[in-house]
């Protein structure tokens, strides 16, 4: 049995008794979750199938000869397919590196006999499960509800599970392949090296995006072929997403010897692209690893010196102990490269959305349009709001980790304790999604009472999700768990993530439904108007008081009742 294997077990058995020990959860935590996660999977089934079967009406309906729907089915998967395969690889990076470089079972490991190429595939395939697992959840209610309004036969369902491992290992692998690399060049560089990286590639980054995504104003008969030529870039013959579609798609046409041709194809460059891997993994991993581990972390700066320290200046007017806590997270956040990496990417994200902001079509004229459009960029924004909160808020509480017990001998109380990392959320995520609420609500040029809904709801989601986030943390910590991905990847990250899309659900369907009846004319006089926008929101200021209230008070009696 080889070395592999052994650690591939051994992990096996690990989730095993971590998937048994659910029964020790909280019946309640534990029945909120699956309700959740089983109303959303149902939920995004049934938005798919609907969305499916309008195409297929759209594109002229089964008993016609020719179905524009299927083009432009296999356009949009072509498109779905490349997204998430660049999704990958940026997940993959930074999972990545915190298996195979920051984790702690990575010490006992290499002192074991076990070659660097064998450590590198126990752990890789870790780092699969870590970055794929919410690609099977969405996923799956759309490639079944497209399967169910094509009338694919049987071995369609099945070709979407043989195409999805050699799909998702493909990218897995580049994103390991880049970590190393990186872990090998940017700790030899000087900072200001590093900084001049950085800014020349998002530069050219962001160069790229403006140019790609400049806006034109289409008519009627320039938005086919406009929209085949920019769906066509995605459909290139290198791309190995657009070989999973195409095998896919193959196998749902009946056309047998085509899907096995693609999924030869993609089955032998994942197998090729992981031998590649494990080759650099073997002569570059531990030089990386030990270069990395040497570095004299425990050095010791003058209070008045280096950047993070003089951030305490900056601070004055927070009282103690408060700003000693927030200098102490925001440098354990600085420290952590996994976590303001993965920052970075959420900036590039909000800057490719506000790229794509400028209106394009003579639709947006009208007023039912226009209505939609300002809560769609509601929901944008409050969706950005709660990706930050729920990845970098919930695991405050937890990043404490094994030293929590002296908190609990300082002069201050569990209470200052999440009430400061509550604010420190609060004015973290405003500084960025209020002037996102704001450049964007300009940017498409918003009606006043569209505008301060707009800032209105992204100022109460931050109060809101900020609640869920700190409140759940402290409810359902992992002081043993020193890894961020994995705190967010359980139960109460989980519950968290969930609880958070229901309020914003609820926070925008409240104000949709008053502004687009007022937009289709359905309230008989302005006086109405107000009075229904006002009870929305009302309905927004009382479903933010319960997400502050009750989880902070839940994760408060949690923290004083803990024995540590």
């Amino acid at each position: 049995m080889n070395q592999v294997w052994v650690v591939f077990l051994t992990k096996l058995r690990i989730a095993g008794h971590e998937i048994a020990g659910v029964r020790h959860q909280s019946k309640l935590k534990v029945g909120v979750i699956s309700v959740a996660a089983l109303l959303l999977w149902v939920g995004g089934f049934f938005l798919f199938y609907e969305g499916f079967r309008w195409l297929m009406v759209f594109g002229g309906g089964p008993s016609t000869e020719f179905n524009f729907s299927d083009l432009l089915m296999a356009r949009l998967l072509s498109i779905l397919s490349l997204t998430v395969f660049l999704l990958l690889v940026f997940s993959n990076v930074l999972v990545a590196f915190s298996t195979l470089y920051r984790s702690k079972e990575v010490v006992y490991l290499l002192q074991g006999p076990i070659r660097y190429d064998h450590f590198f595939y126990a752990r890789f395939f870790e780092c699969v499960a870590f970055s794929s697992w919410a690609l099977v959840f969405i996923g799956s209610p759309l490639m079944l509800a497209y399967g169910i309004n094509t009338a694919a036969p049987w071995y369609f369902y099945v070709a979407l599970l043989l195409f999805f491992l050699p799909f998702i290992l493909i990218p897995a692998a580049l994103g390991a392949v880049i970590t190393i690399v990186l872990v090998r060049i940017l700790p030899r560089l000087k900072i200001w090296h590093i900084i001049l990286l950085a800014l020349g590639a998002a530069g050219l980054f962001f160069s790229y995006i403006f140019h790609v995504l400049r806006g034109t104003r289409l008519t009627d008969e320039h938005i086919i072929p406009v929209f085949l030529k920019a769906s066509g870039q995605a459909q290139g013959w290198l791309l190995p997403s657009h070989w999973a579609s195409q095998g896919v798609l193959a196998a749902a046409r009946y056309q047998h010897g085509e899907s096995l041709f693609w999924f030869l194809l993609l089955c032998s460059t994942a197998l090729v692209t992981l031998l590649l891997a494990g080759r650099l993994a073997q002569h570059h991993f531990f030089p990386g690893y030990s270069f990395l581990a040497g570095q004299d972390r425990q050095r010791i700066r003058p209070r008045e010196k280096g950047l993070l320290n003089r951030f305490e200046q900056f601070l004055f007017f927070v009282p103690e102990p408060y700003r000693s806590l927030t200098v102490k997270d925001v440098k354990l956040f600085w420290r952590e490269p996994t976590q303001w990496s993965q920052f970075v990417i959420f900036f590039g994200i909000m800057a490719v959305y506000i790229a794509n902001l400028k209106s394009t079509s003579r639709y947006y004229e009208d007023a039912m349009w226009r209505s939609w459009i300002a809560c769609l960029n509601v929901g944008s924004v409050t969706l950005i709001l709660s990706t930050l909160t729920s990845r970098f808020v919930f695991p405050l509480v937890s990043l404490e980790g094994r030293r929590f017990w002296i908190i609990g001998l300082a002069p201050f109380s569990f209470t200052s304790l999440v009430w400061q990392k509550f604010w420190l959320s609060v004015f973290a995520t405003s500084f960025f999604t209020v002037g996102l609420a704001f450049l964007s609500a300009t940017m498409l040029q918003l009606e006043p009472v569209f505008f301060w809904m707009t800032v209105y709801s992204v100022v109460v989601a931050n109060f809101g999700l900020a609640g869920l986030a700190v409140g759940l943390g402290a409810l359902y910590p992992s002081f043993h768990e020193d890894n961020p991905a994995r705190i967010v990847s359980g139960l109460g990250g989980t519950l968290n993530l969930l609880l958070s899309i229901a309020y914003i659900t609820v926070i925008i369907a409240a104000q949709t439904i008053v502004l687009q009846w007022n937009a289709l004319g359905g309230f008989v006089s302005p006086a109405l108007f107000r009075y229904a926008l006002t009870a929305a929101v009302a309905v927004g200021l009382a479903a933010t008081a319960l997400a502050v209230g009750v989880p902070m008070y839940l994760g408060l009696r949690n923290l004083r009742d803990r024995e540590y």
